[in-house]
């Protein structure tokens, strides 16, 4: 009974691993929009004067410039 006790622990520990590794490789993937002086929302571009490091006017926004680039990293479908 304990070797099945081991081996399962063994498998738990490889699984966590390949998970935390993934995790990490998918995260150094993600590009990080570059600060403009203004919202990054198309539907918004309100300026930020005097905070060039700011990204978006609030979650709304970064929800709505997200969703824009999903949008256009879809191939388009023709019909």
């Amino acid at each position: 009974m304990s070797d099945i006790i081991d081996q399962a622990q063994l498998f738990e520990q490889i699984n966590l691993t390949q998970s935390l590794q993934a995790q990490r490789q998918s995260a150094q993937a993600l590009q990080t929009p570059a600060a403009a002086g203004y919202c990054l929302n198309l539907a918004c571009l309100e300026p930020f004067d005097g905070e060039p490091a700011r990204l978006y006017c609030g979650p709304a926004c970064a929800e709505a410039h997200h969703r824009q680039l999903q949008r256009a990293a879809r191939p388009r479908r023709r019909g």
